[in-house]
């Protein structure tokens, strides 16, 4: 039996680091062996990623293990993400999912360890419905807590200098700092050239306002 995990996010900008390490974690925490991890970055409708097609058809074997952090990890469809557990299960793969506890139990006491009870079934599918319910509409909207999180990690131009009105920016003047609540740094490009209408601090905001 081999032990292998799953981590995707739905775009190249968002960072896979934090699936990975709570996988690695819970193997580590329970003396777990763990081959690799296979990871995608690309939407979750579809079920067509590179990686995981890899894992599904190529690597994975009965009776080994696939470990992923959340059901919304595998796919963002519930019919599908349910076909998809049921082709594991069909092919003897243990899917065990560290966001739902019943699929992190020790089966080893079981006559088919493959099995599993009956209010553990229905706890797995209702959570499944939960996760459902809590992804909404296939429509991408910002909520006011993921924007608030936007403002913090996401990045500002901001001035290296003190820099003087009537200075001319230049790209060795501007750098890009968190919080997220100024101007954007794919929009440098904006001031390169541009006249400071005011004087500016070292490590402080530029706005759009604040050039000619």
């Amino acid at each position: 039996m081999k032990r292998y995990g799953y981590h995707r996010t739905s775009t190249k900008e968002q960072h896979l680091d934090r699936g990975i390490l709570e996988i690695t974690k819970y193997c580590s925490d329970n003396n777990l062996e763990l081959e690799k991890i296979f990871t995608d970055q690309m939407t979750g409708k579809s079920f067509n990623r590179p990686r995981y097609l890899i894992l599904k058809e190529d690597v994975l074997r009965p009776g080994d293990e696939l470990i992923v952090t959340e059901l919304d990890r595998l796919g963002r469809n519930k019919q599908e993400i349910l076909k998809e557990l049921q082709y594991f299960r069909d092919m003897g793969v243990r899917v065990k999912v560290l966001e739902l506890p019943t699929t992190l139990m020790d089966l080893s006491g079981m006559d088919n360890n493959m099995a599993i009870e009956p209010d553990e079934m229905k706890a797995l599918v209702e959570n499944c419905r939960n996760v459902q319910a809590g992804m909404g509409s296939y429509d991408r909207v910002v909520t006011q807590a993921e924007y608030g999180q936007r403002l913090k990690m996401r990045r500002s131009i901001i001035a290296v200098k003190d820099l003087s009105a009537g200075t001319v920016l230049t790209k060795d003047m501007l750098s890009a700092k968190r919080p997220g609540d100024g101007v954007a740094p794919d929009k440098i490009g904006l001031f390169l050239g541009k006249k400071l209408k005011k004087n500016i601090c070292s490590d402080s905001l530029i706005f759009h306002e604040d050039i000619e």
